[in-house]
């Protein structure tokens, strides 16, 4: 299997290989207000909207029972039968 990485180049103790420093620019200020902005944007996209939070009161009282669940009520043994395939 061929080697991907090539091998280190050998240095002499002592010689130290041309090191280019680069200059970067200074980063500019943020402008005044941005953080405030950027934070209010960042809330308002992530709070939920009204259709989400609303839920009618009516189903919150309801409960939708399976089948499953009122043979589990009624009778408990069977439905542990019935559970395991005995």
């Amino acid at each position: 299997m061929p080697s991907i990485m090539d091998a280190p180049e050998l240095v002499k103790y002592g010689e130290t290989p041309d090191l280019v420093i680069e200059t970067t620019e200074r980063p500019r200020p943020a402008r005044a207000g941005f953080w405030r902005r950027l934070a209010h944007a960042l809330t308002k996209h992530l709070a939920p909207t009204p259709r989400a939070q609303y839920v009618p009161s009516c189903s919150a009282h309801r409960t939708f029972e399976t089948p499953a669940d009122l043979l589990a009520r009624q009778y408990p043994t069977l439905y542990l039968r019935a559970l395991c395939g005995v």
